[in-house]
Formats: C-alpha cells, sequence, structure tokens
C-alpha cells in the first residue's frame, strides 16, 4: 500500500496471538490502540535491494498517512467493503440501517495537493512556506503526536496550529489560510459519509471515525484469546507459547473444531 503523503509503501501481515494479546492489553484511548495495532501488523515495504521490511514510526507520521494505513490494514484483514449499523437514533425516521461502502473508493478521494501561495521547503523533512504580506509562514503537516497531544482539549485547533508552526500567535487570516492548506495537503480521511434510508428515503449522514471503527473490530476478532488457549491447552496439551504464536485465524479454527466436537 502506498501513503499518499509521505509516500511511503507498507505492507501488512496477519496477526497470531501475542499481536491480539498487545492489543488487548496496549491501554489508551483508540488512537493509542491503533499505534500498537500498527506497530506490529505493519511495516515499511522491503526494497528492491532485498533489505528487510522495517519499522515506521507512526506518531511522526501525518494523521492522513495514519488512517489510510488503518484503512489498508482493515481492507488487507476483512476485505473492501465496510458495513456500519447505523443506531434508531441516528436520523429522522429512528429506524435501525446499515451502511456500506468501499475502502478502496474513500482513499481513491485522499488526494493531497500544494494550493496556490504555499511553498515546499527544501530538504527530506516535509515543511512548507505559507506565503503571507507579513512575511511567510513556516509549517509542517499535523502528525498522531500533535493529534494526541490536543486530544480532547477546548482551544485544540489553536493549539495544534501553534505546534505546527512554532509560533504562539497567529492572525485570524493566517490561521484560516494555514488549515485550508493543511486540509489540502493532507486530506481529511475519517469525515461524513451518506446514504439513504430504505424506510423513509431520506438522505443518512454519519461520521466515520476510522481509529474507532478499525480498533473495535480488531478488538472483537482478539476477544477470544483467552478463552482459546484454555479450550486448545486442554484438549490438545499445548503450551501457552505454542498457542500464543499461531495465527489468529489458524488458532480460532482450530477452537471452533474443538467446539463442534464437543457440542458447544
Amino acid at each position: 500500500m502506498h501513503l499518499p503523503v509521505s509516500g511511503l509503501e507498507i505492507e501488512f501481515h496477519l496477526p497470531c496471538g501475542s499481536d491480539d494479546l498487545a492489543l488487548i492489553e496496549a491501554g489508551g484511548n483508540e488512537i493509542e490502540q491503533a499505534l500498537a495495532a500498527l506497530t506490529r501488523l505493519a511495516l515499511a515495504k522491503a526494497a528492491a535491494t532485498g533489505r528487510s521490511p522495517e519499522e515506521i514510526d507512526w506518531r511522526s507520521l501525518s494523521v492522513t498517512d495514519f488512517e489510510c494505513a488503518l484503512l489498508g490494514l482493515r481492507r488487507f484483514l476483512e476485505g473492501d467493503t465496510i458495513t456500519c449499523l447505523l443506531r434508531n437514533r441516528s436520523h429522522e425516521c429512528s429506524e435501525s440501517m446499515e451502511m456500506s461502502f468501499s475502502i478502496s473508493a474513500l482513499l481513491d478521494d485522499v488526494s493531497p495537493r500544494i494550493l496556490r501561495g504555499v511553498a515546499k521547503g527544501s530538504g527530506k523533512a516535509q515543511k512548507f512556506e505559507l506565503i503571507a504580506s507579513a512575511g511567510p509562514v513556516r509549517f509542517r503537516l499535523p502528525t498522531v503526536s500533535d493529534q494526541l497531544a490536543v486530544q480532547g482539549k477546548p482551544e485544540g485547533g489553536e493549539l495544534l496550529l501553534n505546534r505546527c508552526t512554532g509560533r504562539v500567535k497567529l492572525s485570524k487570516l493566517e490561521a484560516a489560510r494555514l488549515e485550508r492548506a493543511m486540509e489540502a495537503l493532507a486530506p481529511g480521511v475519517s469525515r461524513e459519509i451518506e446514504g439513504i434510508c430504505p424506510s423513509c428515503e431520506k438522505a443518512v449522514k454519519a461520521i466515520l471515525q476510522v481509529p474507532r471503527l478499525v480498533v473495535e473490530e480488531l478488538m472483537q476478532a482478539a476477544a477470544g484469546i483467552f478463552a482459546e488457549i484454555d479450550l486448545l491447552a486442554s484438549e490438545y496439551h499445548w503450551a501457552e507459547a505454542a498457542i500464543v504464536a499461531l495465527p489468529q485465524r489458524r488458532r480460532k479454527a482450530y477452537a471452533e473444531k474443538i467446539r463442534e466436537r464437543r457440542g458447544n
């Protein structure tokens, strides 16, 4: 998979028991749990020279790349289509409904571009300049670390701009232009999605929060590991380490066979 902002090529691998345990024990909010998942399940793709895949510092990447990678991981594990259940309070007629969308189609819309009046800095670091009447405003794109630092704070937007520019005060015009420039350079992935209610045939809108959606699915898949370890250990007398080393899908398949045999 190609990350749109950094240009990194990444590859994923299937989770095993140790990955499931790491996710369950990660703690923190959904962003920190998502970081734990990507750290274990995604690597920078091996170069043509034959080098081994390399670990990625996900906290230092843009929020755009982070969320694109999460959707890429979900597509790798479960397929391209995501179906969300909207509860009865999500729209006018109060009927529960499902909304489906394609990950590939959503990612195709994430196309970074440079607006007029913005210049890219020299060097490998992704830094930019906003051309302003009072002089250029240098900035970088928001990272996952920035997002964690300002999360939940009422002045989060202002703090984010301060972190990305190194300036305490920005004029309203500068702040507005910077926000537009950053959105163009690193488009949002979490967004509002729309559908049509089959009951009332009216438009329905919902907010897609990528880290929450992907982490919830990963947690659901990992949740049965303790029961599965106990089941395989009691049936086959395997050591815990051997069971934890199994790929998740194989572990679940063994557990299902045992339950079928026992009539559970």
